[in-house]
């Protein structure tokens, strides 16, 4: 049977059979091959096959080049590229380039090697669904699959855009064969609109909202790697982990969640709420250090009208909203002493008042709290509450740094390239990638990992990350892990260290919006210092210099 092989900027991106009488091929979507280019009319060519020859008649009334030639008649030969804007489609007589050894793309050097027959015919292989941010696998163990809506399809897709009985995958030595069950938003492959394809592997197809990723099965090691609601990796500490929050969700008690920056704490505390038998009530997360002092309270417990300028309105607070589920506070470290106290009554009887009540509420509310301080040295310093720090860590969960959990890196790595990689590609990173990704430091942890790995799908420069499609954002000091910057040229040793201490100094200023106090705290030095610092960069006010 006839095929033809469409290429784009010289890589193979389909194959279509041709197997009726008439297959049109344009950019409206009532031709039979879609093909989204705004230089292919919406019905450019069309093929006429009589079973022994393949005719070829332009559609667009502006001629269709055929190999190489303007032409608007004519007989397809064995070999002949059609020109299509920015794609190519190559017409073999015999599907699979049989009696060939490669199907070469007419004006490329790109070759695209055929099927080998030697290839095992039953290839492990598996099929990734990917509905937002869920994903499921499901390993193929039989000659066939169908996917749909209906609860008889081997393969049920819960999405509002697929129909009954959308389409079925066959294998057929080596390659698979993608049907089109006459649906009514179609089976995407990238950009084109299939109704019968033969796909390689790995493969993307696109029904509605859903990727279906046609792959090799993943080998025993990888399959190993656990996602316990979002909480990738298979290292030991990951492991203790997710026991801890299996034992402790379902109870009621206080948990404080306490590790570095970005490694995943918010993931922890909605891992948490998802185990407890608060699930199906509300998860409120409230960011302690990004709201400012005055309007913390507001924040955290609500007002009445007229209880404050601005206060045109009665408006719950997170405890209100969070009422039977979790309130996840997030930066504990950073709450001011006076609210510290209202919390704590919160926390021991459940009762809550609003800013300009009179009478208080009662609230049932389970409070998840993450931190990268250290509580109780600041709890001994007089920066924390110490009874409230003992009633917030009833359950304290340690997180891990990335530096020390390294085993790890490849499986969030890769996590990352499916989650971040565009819709219709199958992206993966090489061995020297992740022989790079081991080498770093890693100072921030697992946020620092996903802005790596999403910079480099934007920046890489083929169909998989190298290692020198990575960058990071400074050299990392492996024994210490505290970044190291360059020196620029032309500037001292001296001029850079002034240089770092204010970038520092201005951070923790935006950080702790404006508030010398905790900056000072922050950051070691007394306030008296930081003040003269301040002066001397033209950072305060004109009374306050006087």
């Amino acid at each position: 049977m006839p095929e033809l092989v469409f290429f784009r900027r010289g890589e193979e991106v389909l194959r279509v059979a041709v197997d009726r009488s008439r297959l049109v091929l344009g950019r409206g979507e009532h031709s039979d091959v879609a093909i989204p280019d705004t230089e292919v009319s919406r019905q450019q060519v069309a093929l006429l096959w009589d079973g022994e020859r393949c005719r070829v008649e332009d559609l667009s009334g502006k001629g269709t080049l055929v190999a190489g030639q303007s032409v608007t008649q004519g007989v397809l030969e064995d070999g002949a590229d059609l020109a299509l804007g920015q794609w190519r489609a190559v017409f073999r007589l015999r599907a699979g380039g049989d009696g060939a050894d490669a199907t070469t793309e007419v004006g490329h050097t790109t070759s695209v090697q055929a099927p080998d027959a030697r290839a095992p015919r039953w290839q492990p292989a598996q099929v990734r669904v990917k509905q937002g941010p869920n994903e499921s696998v499901h390993r193929l163990t039989g000659d066939s699959f169908t996917a749909g809506k209906d609860a008889t399809c081997d393969l049920v897709l819960k999405d509002r855009f697929a129909s009954s009985r959308h389409l079925k995958v066959t294998r057929r030595d080596g390659v698979f064969h993608v049907v089109d069950l006459r649906s009514t938003n179609g089976t995407w492959l990238g950009p084109v609109r299939l109704y019968e394809a033969e796909v390689p592997l790995p493969t993307v197809l696109r029904v509605g909202e859903t990727e279906l990723v046609l792959e090799p099965a993943a080998p025993a090691a990888r399959r190993e790697v656990a996602d316990f609601h979002g909480i990738i990796g298979s290292d030991p500490s990951v492991r203790q982990l997710a026991e801890l929050i299996e034992r402790v969700a379902p109870s009621s008690a206080a948990v404080t969640v306490l590790g570095e920056s970005g490694t995943g704490k918010e993931l922890v505390a909605r891992a948490i709420h998802a185990c407890s038998q608060r699930a199906n009530r509300p998860l409120i997360p409230v960011n302690c250090a990004a709201i400012s002092k005055e309007l913390i309270e507001s924040e955290l417990f609500g007002h009445e009208k007229g209880s404050f300028t601005g206060a045109t309105g009665a408006r719950k607070g997170a405890f209100e909203e969070a009422d039977g589920g979790t309130l996840f506070l997030d930066e504990i470290g950073e709450l001011p002493l006076d609210l510290q106290a209202k919390l704590l009554r919160a926390l021991e009887g459940g009762e809550i008042k609003r800013v300009g009540a009179s009478r208080p509420l009662q609230v049932d509310v389970r409070v998840v709290a993450a931190t990268n301080r250290d509580l109780l040295a600041a709890a001994r310093e007089g920066r924390f509450r110490e009874d409230l720090y003992y009633r917030l860590c009833v359950i304290p969960l340690h997180l891990p740094p990335l530096r020390s959990r390294k085993s790890d890196l490849g499986a969030l790595a890769e996590h990352f390239v499916r989650v971040y990689s565009p819709r219709g590609q199958a992206v993966r990173l090489t061995p020297a990638a992740l022989e790079r990704l081991q080498q770093h430091a890693w100072p921030g942890n697992i946020r620092e990992l996903r802005n790596v790995v999403h910079r480099a799908l934007l920046l890489r420069k083929g169909p998989v990350i190298d290692a020198g499609d990575l960058s990071f954002d400074v050299e990392v000091n492996r024994d210490t892990g505290i970044s190291v910057p360059e020196l620029p040229p032309g500037m001292t040793l001296e001029q850079m260290l002034e240089k770092l201490e204010r970038q520092i100094v201005e951070a923790a200023l935006k950080r702790c919006n404006g508030n010398r106090e905790r900056v000072a705290r922050e950051l070691g030095v007394a306030r008296s210092t930081l003040f003269k610092r301040l002066k001397d960069w033209g950072l305060t006010k004109q009374d306050e210099q006087e």
